[in-house]
């Protein structure tokens, strides 16, 4: 037990001003706050093997005479803040390598690509893009990246930012999809 000391006029009402500034703080500490306290966890990015590589044939001839375009996906940069009214907000570019091949008979390929932001394995919402490239000066390839990609994910005291991923790849034609699922190497385990 704690004794009781006699406070004198002046610490008391110093208490009671103390007191009054503490009450609204704890209102404020005991209500759902529109900000995030901490800086938000990215969404992980998955890239779907089959929408990983873009090949461009000139007709149905699958050789490399008849390629007109070849690109891969190589990276993803990005980050993540606190948006305003509990949200998210995710930037990010995708690093693309764009080939120029024999069939080519223009200086630049246009290669589409889709965004695609995931919940609890719904797709919420898919945006497709195209990535215009240029080959200047007789040059047959490109290592390049697309303009920045904002996302906005909504967030509460029940969802939250790594409870989302996003799914980037390349927007197929049901031809190229074929096509790179037919040469698409599986990994496979072996016993130890």
């Amino acid at each position: 037990m704690i004794p009781a000391f006699p406070l004198s006029r002046l610490s008391r009402r110093a208490l009671k001003f103390c007191m009054m500034g503490a009450v609204p703080l704890l209102v404020a500490c005991s209500s759902e706050s529109d900000s995030i306290d901490f800086a938000p966890a990215c969404p992980v990015v998955e890239i779907p093997g089959e929408a990983a590589d873009y090949y461009q044939y000139s007709g149905n001839d699958h050789d490399v005479t008849h390629l007109v375009a070849r690109a891969s996906l190589t990276r993803v940069v990005g980050s993540c803040e606190a948006g305003e009214h509990r949200s998210v907000m995710t930037n990010m570019k995708i690093g693309l390598h764009v080939e120029r091949g024999p069939a080519s008979n223009v200086n630049f390929v246009n290669i589409p690509y889709f965004v695609a932001v995931v919940f609890n394995g719904e797709i919420k919402s898919k945006k497709e893009f195209v990535a215009h490239v240029s080959f200047d000066d007789g040059r047959m390839q490109d290592l390049t990246h697309t303009r920045n990609i904002p996302i906005t994910l909504p967030v509460s005291r029940h969802v939250h930012s790594d409870q989302y991923h996003i799914e980037i790849g390349f927007q197929l034609t049901k031809a190229q999809l074929d096509f790179n699922r037919a040469h698409l190497v599986m990994p496979t385990f072996h016993k130890m």
